[in-house]
């Protein structure tokens, strides 16, 4: 009788860690239902901007792709405009706005929950520098998103701009869902492209950016 206790009992701690480990499993899926677009700018024949071999195009790839993993790990649905190194414009007449449209397309067609556009900034004044977040009031959303977004990433990371109102650039008056363009630093500046160029600030940039989406969903 006794070995039979013993077995419940062994049988019951094990379903207990298991069940537990279920439901850690399923509350740190903080993003489960949430579709997020990453647009990484540029791409192909469009490196963006450029300092010496450094392409802007090329750490926009990488820095989406982490952000990507980050968000998959929380349980988000993600997809990106592109994922290897070329535009998406299907015509060489007036190429540059055809791969804005067709980004465009791509994001309202799948009708995701945000839409995050990554790009790097250039200014021929080198002393320029931090990452800042660009809306527009096509969506009223927008400007809630770059305000909290910007707001999370000053506690955790350095040279954060505050967020701006930009009406002019022509893919984002296009896209009907909610989301934000992220300048994520200045390529002409010493400071940010020594750490743009770094895996591991790139690692702490793409978590803190993730966990900025993660934090304003969780307050919506």
């Amino acid at each position: 009788m006794n070995k039979i206790k013993i077995i419940i009992i062994i049988s019951m701690f094990i379903s207990i860690i298991s069940i537990s480990k279920v439901y850690a499993s399923v509350f740190s899926y903080t993003l489960l239902g949430k579709t997020i677009y990453l647009d990484p700018g540029h791409g192909g024949i469009d490196s963006g901007t450029t300092y010496k071999n450094i392409y802007e195009k090329d750490i926009n790839l990488i820095m989406s792709k982490k952000i990507e993993k980050y968000l998959v790990s929380k349980g988000a649905t993600v997809y990106l405009t592109r994922d290897t190194d070329k535009d998406l414009s299907t015509t060489t007449v007036n190429r540059k706005r055809n791969d804005l449209t067709n980004r465009a397309k791509l994001i309202n067609n799948t009708n995701p929950n945000m839409y995050i556009s990554i790009h790097l900034n250039y200014i021929s004044n080198s002393k320029w520098q931090g990452l800042q977040i660009f809306f527009n009031n096509k969506n009223k959303e927008n400007e809630i998103i770059a305000t909290k977004l910007t707001n999370y990433l000053k506690e955790y990371t350095a040279n954060i701009r505050d967020p701006k109102k930009e009406n002019i650039y022509y893919m984002y008056k296009q896209i009907k869902v909610p989301g934000v363009l992220i300048e994520l630093g200045f390529l002409s500046n010493p400071n940010d492209r020594y750490r743009l160029t770094k895996e591991e600030y790139q690692d702490k940039l793409a978590k803190n950016i993730a966990s900025s989406i993660e934090k304003y969903f969780l307050n919506q």
